[in-house]
This record gives C-alpha cells, structure tokens and sequence, in this order.
C-alpha cells in the first residue's frame, strides 16, 4: 500500500492497539482471578463441570451474539458488550461479600463467555476497518500491544490482589471493560445502520450461518481447527491447574502463582508477536502459521508424557498459550478479511466463541471419563490432547486453498456488490460495479466462411494480383487483397509486406486471415525474425490470433521474449485469446511463470517508457485486457495481467487489476492480498514492489493533479479579483 494509504490507517491502527491492550489486560487479570478465587471455593474435581457450564452459557451468548452481531453492526454491540459488561462485574464484586461460592462461579462463567464473545466481536470490528493488505501489518500491531496489555494486566492484578484483596481484582476488571467501552465510542463511533436486504445478510430465507458455510466452504474446515485446538488446550489445561493446584497449594500462594504464570506468558506473547509473528505470516504464509499451534501442543504433550513434572508442563502450557495469543490468533484472524462483511458477521462469533466453547464442553466431558477411567493419573488426559492436537495439525495445513477461493470470490464480489459506503466517488463506483463478465472472442473455432475468390477472364489471376499487391497504388492493393481466397497462400509474403502500410493493413490482415492455417508457419517465422519490419511484426499477432493451431500457439509464446514491447504485448493478448475456452491449445504453467518473471525484470526505467505505436479502437474490446478501462489502463500492467490472465481465475485477475486504478482501499488491499497469495514466491517478490510503486505513483500524480487544477482555479480569481480578461496582461521586459 502507499505512503498516503498507510497515514490514513494510523489513527484507527493506534486506537484499535489501545483498546485491545486494555481487553487484553482484563482476559489476563480475569484468567488469574477465575482460577484462583474458583480453586479457593472448590477442588479441583469439580473444574470440568464448571468448564462445562461455563461452556454452555458462552455457546448461548454467542448465538444470541452473532445476531444481534449481524442486526447492528460490530461498532454497537461492541461498546454495548463492554459497558454491560462493567456493569455487571460490580454486582459479582458486591456478591463476594455474601455468597463467595456463587460469586466464584458467575466469575468464572463471566470471564469465559463475555471474555470470548468480546475479544470476537472487536476482531470482527478490526476485520471490517481494515482491508486484507493492510490488515497484515496493522493486526500485527494490534495483537502485539493486545499481548503488551496482557503482560501488564498480569502485573497489575498481583499487585492489586498483594496491596488489597482478591476481590478487588474483580473491581479492576470492570473498570477496564468500561473503558473499553469508552475508547471505542470514541476511535470506533456507531456507524447508521443500513437496511440490509441481501438476503444472508438479513438472515432471511435460511440461517445467515448456513449460507456463510455454503459461500466458503474453508470455514468449515477453520471451524474444526478452532474445535480440535479448543478440545486439546482445555485438556492441557485441565492437567496444568490440577499439577498446579497440588503442587502450590490453595489461597494466596496460588493467586499469585498464577497471576505471576501469566504475565510472564504474557510477556513472551509479546515478544513473539513483536518479532517473529510478521516474519512467520510473510515467509510461511497463513496456513503454516496457523499449524504452530497444534503441532507445538502435540510434540508438547508427547514430552510430557515420556518426561513428567511440573515444569516441563508449566513449559508446555506456556508455550501453548504464547503461540495462540500471537503467531496463531494473526493467522486465524486474518482468514476472515476474505469473507464478505454480511458472511463475517454471521460466522464469525459462532466459530470464535460457540464451536471454541464446544470444545471446552467436549474437553471436560474427556476428562470427567478418563478420570473415571485412570482416578488421580493424567497420562490418558495427555494421550488425548497429542492425538486432537495432531488432527488440528493435518485441519491447518488444509486451509490455504479455500482461503484462495474465497479471495477469488471476494475480489469478483466487491466489484460487482460493492458498498456504496465505502467509495464516494460515483464514477470509480459505476466502474467497478458493472458485470465482469467478458464478451466471447470473435475468434471461435467456426472459422469465417472465406468469400470465394471472384473469376475474372484474366490469363494468370496469380501474376495479376501480385502485381496488383506490389503496385503501390492502395486502390488497387486494396482489391486485390480483398480477391485473395484460401489457396491463395502464395501471395501470403506480399500480404505480410502490407502489413507496413497504413493504409492498405486492414485489408491485407483480412486476406491473410482468409488463407488460414496453411500459412502458420510463416506468420510465425515472420514474427520471431528479429531483423524484419518491426511494423509488420507488431502487426502480425492479431492474425496468428485467428489461427488456432499449435503452432501458433508455441510462436506467439516465444515471442514474448522479444525485446521490442509492442510486440511482446500484443503477443500476449494473441496467445490469452488463443488459449481462453480451449482445452486442448494451453501452455503449461512452469513455461508461463517465467515469462511472467522477466517482466517484472525490466529496470523501471524502461518499463515506464513502453508505448504502443498502434492505437487500438474501442470496437475492438477483445484487444484490451478490461473492456471497462481500455485506454485508461495502464499498458505495462494490462500486459503483465493478461499473463496472469492464463495462470490465474481470469474474473479475479482482472478484478484485481481493476482495483489498481481505481481509489478504493478496500479492493485494492483485497487485490494485494490476492496476487500476494496466489503468485509463487519467486514471482510474488517482483511483483508486489513494482504494484507498490505504481500505487504511490498514482498517488502523487493524482496529488500533482490536484494542486494544479487548484493552482488554474486560483489564477482565475485573481485575474477577477484585478478586473483582468485573459491576455490582457501585459508582457514585462527582462532587465537582464
């Protein structure tokens, strides 16, 4: 993204880190007090039932959640969650005092189900404010404060809980969750509700959720992930407290215990998403970042198992819960900038919380049978969270191909259902919004019924017609060329040679398409003689485009290796319309990405003086990669697209390429994040700097543009401001 693009998502960027910190501040204080104040009141045994209740109440509130979710937007329910939230956490402070069991328990469901429904609804909020481009720095950002938050959140409730009482954590808690809510009035304002009458969006018809799942299959899959990484943490977990618990004792000791244990994750949390996290989503992609989690949690509990203790398990949780609040949780938000806000909307609390909280549900339910199975051991507890953690492992190394798709989809989407919230501008949006659907070639298999060759009484129509073609006179060029028949391929030469005259082209392009497939190899021989005509040769792929021959198809592929770009350019176009609907004329992926590379080769000061010589007509759409744009596109871009065009779905290419004249931040970072994940590494690290460049060159022409119109709006004022009439200032002699 450009420099200016970059200036306008620093506000929400720094306000969107200060929330979070302060959110993430409270999960920390809260995991601390939940398990501290819960294990006071209660052993250890009764932990699974209350995971499980708390289980059940976090899938209710996330149901009820995701609609109120799709119904007002995240910015509402966000700042209302918040606010309820504080207010709530008075009364189960004020209940200490009196019932301290049944306040332990409202604590510990509090702190799971409001907990996860708020962290999920703020991602969704951040998912919604940021496009996908840009959200891969910015959510770096964010998630690294967030765990800053943590660390200090953890300090903060040792501190308050050494200094007063445990309880007076509780206060703590919900004064940062007012806060929160504060802050996002403020960085975040509710935004009017539109009607919303797309179908799943408005949950009309069938459940938004369902639809969702059937529009992007890959959160299915992202669903199991969160589910087998939920089912195995809460089983890590389960056998950490209870060590936990015999190890350090009741009271105090295991408050501070834990508020210590999880600063210190938290810390480390910070650390890794500082340092590691953006290099690990840029090298390895989302998929294998994603896989971490799972795969540290199966090595983890396998070590565990051969090697027993509490520190090493301490060592193996902390790990577990330092890779999901970093290197995982960017990965997996980062997912859903790919699904359409309305699908979002409907999907994302039920995955966060609901299927996250099942898995808690499931987890205490393997617990409560194992226990029953081996009392007072934890190795089967273990065996099982190896074994679920390596079905999240093989889930997340499945996941790169139905995100691809969905930014296929999103990329076509955006252009034909764009919001009209998010471009002011009427023509952009005119633009954007029209069908992508591409008229047919002209250039089917059912050649054109060549017009039979009129007999005229003349003793060699050969000899009459070559003279004719070389006479010089266009009239008579003209006629002739229009006489040539299909086994009139002797005259083929002096047509090529035509092909330099203005003039007399047209038709003499007309003849040679007549003669056909007879003359393949010649036009092909023509078009790579690197010492004949260059006019004829820049000429010369529109013909080879009517011919669908392998031969044609293999010319035109070496001759974008020529160094002239004319020729390389409508080459490309030739062989992209070629090869589009036909199966049997392609050209194999590993020769194409190539030529795709030398491309992004030439300096950039060559690339920016390519020029076409030959205007192209706007009858003649199937010359032009987008048959919106035409000549407003960019030639060096339209060439390098038309490429792509053939190793990538061509609606989202062209898509993309439209977002990248256009000022819409939204499609355009959808476009960037597209190209970034489909292209192979190789290609994605030519690529990516020289669309960059282009964007901010867009960026200062535009400026440039406007200070000028600017600068003439002025002069005028000022000529009316002195009553002077265009020429009536007069000239003033330079004195020296």
């Amino acid at each position: 993204m450009s420099a200016a693009e970059d200036i306008t998502q620093r506000a929400p960027t720094r306000m969107a880190m200060t929330i979070l910190g302060v959110t993430m501040a409270y999960m920390v204080a809260g995991r601390a007090s939940r398990d501290a104040l819960f294990l006071s009141q209660f052993s250890t045994s009764n932990l699974p039932a209350m995971v499980a209740a708390a289980a059940i109440v976090a899938v209710v509130m996330s149901i009820l959640g995701g609609r109120v979710l799709v119904r007002l937007g995240p910015n509402r329910m966000t700042i209302a969650s918040f606010a309820l939230s504080g207010i709530l956490q008075v009364g189960e402070w004020m209940l200490f005092g009196y019932r301290p069991r049944i306040a332990a328990c409202l604590l510990y469901v509090h702190t799971v189900a409001f907990g996860a429904v708020l962290v999920s609804a703020f991602w969704s909020l951040m998912n919604e404010s940021f496009e996908p481009r840009s959200a891969k720095t910015a959510f770096g950002k964010i998630s690294g404060f967030g765990t800053l938050g943590g660390f200090l959140g953890g300090l903060l409730a040792e501190r308050v809980a050494a200094f007063f009482s445990a309880q007076a954590v509780i206060l703590m808690m919900a004064a940062l969750h007012l806060v929160c809510a504060g802050l996002l009035w403020s960085g975040f304002p509710p935004t009017p509700v539109r009607p919303v009458t797309d179908q799943r969006q408005s949950g009309k018809g069938g459940p938004a959720i369902v639809d969702a799942l059937q529009r992007y299959p890959f959160l299915l899959t992202l669903a199991g992930l969160v589910l087998a990484a939920s089912v195995s943490a809460s089983l890590l977990d389960f056998v950490f407290k209870a060590r936990a618990a015999q190890t350090i004792g009741r009271g105090a000791a295991l408050f501070r215990f834990f508020g210590l244990y999880y600063t210190a994750t938290s810390l480390l949390t910070f650390l890794l998403q500082t340092f590691v996290t953006r290099f690990c989503l840029k090298k390895a992609g989302l998929s294998a970042s994603a896989a971490v989690l799972p795969g540290t949690a199966s090595l983890g509990s396998v070590l565990n198992i051969l090697f027993p203790g509490f520190g090493l398990l301490s060592g193996v949780r902390g790990m577990e819960i330092v890779i999901r609040g970093s290197v995982y949780r960017s990965a997996y938000e980062l997912f859903y900038t790919a699904v359409a806000p309305g699908d979002k909307r409907a999907a994302k609390s039920l995955i966060d919380v609901a299927v996250e909280r099942v898995g808690d549900l499931l987890a205490a339910g393997t617990v409560s049978l194992l226990l029953v199975l081996s009392p007072g051991r934890h190795s089967l507890i273990l065996f099982a969270s190896a074994g679920i953690s390596a079905l999240a492992l093989f889930l997340a190394t499945r996941l790169k191909p139905g995100y691809l798709d969905a930014l296929e989809k999103s990329l076509v989407e955006r252009a034909v259902e764009l919001d009209p919230a998010l471009v002011d501008d009427s023509a952009t949006r005119s633009v954007l919004m029209r069908s992508v659907e591409i008229p047919p070639s002209p250039f089917t298999d059912n050649a054109r019924t060549p017009a039979a060759p009129r007999h005229r009484p003349f003793a060699d129509l050969f000899l009459r017609r070559a003279t004719d073609l070389r006479s010089g006179d266009p009239e008579r060029a003209i006629a002739a060329a229009g006489e040539i028949g299909p086994d009139d391929w002797g005259l083929a030469p002096l047509l090529i040679e035509l092909l330099a005259w203005d003039q007399v082209m047209p038709a003499a392009r007309r003849g040679l398409e007549r003669i056909g497939p007879r003359i393949a190899g010649m036009l092909v021989d023509a078009l790579l003689d690197q010492d004949g005509d260059f006019v004829i040769r820049r000429r010369l792929p529109r013909v080879l485009a009517t011919l669908p021959l392998e031969r044609s198809v293999e010319g035109l592929f070496q001759a974008l290796q020529d160094q002239r770009f004319e020729v390389r350019f409508y080459s490309g176009r030739a062989l992209h319309l070629l090869v589009k609907n036909r199966p049997e004329l392609t050209i194999a992926p590993d020769r194409l990405w190539p030529a795709v590379n030398r491309e992004l080769s030439v300096q950039r000061s060559v690339w920016t003086n390519h020029r076409l010589l030959d205007a192209r007509g706007s009858n003649e759409k199937q010359w032009f990669f987008d048959d919106q744009l035409l000549d407003h596109a960019d030639r060096n871009l339209e060439h390098l697209f038309t490429l792509l065009g053939m190793l990538l779905p061509e609606d989202a290419v062209r898509i993309a390429f439209r977002a990248l004249h256009n000022d819409d931040r939204q499609l355009k970072g959808t476009a960037f994040e597209y190209l970034e994940s489909a292209t192979p590494p190789e290609t994605r690290q030519l690529l990516l700097p020289l669309l960059e460049a282009d964007a901010r060159g867009r960026v200062r022409s535009a400026e440039a543009g406007r200070a000028l119109r600017g600068l003439l709006a002025g002069n005028t004022e000022v000529n009316s401001g002195l009553n002077l009439r265009p020429g009536q200032i007069e000239p003033v002699d330079n004195p020296f």
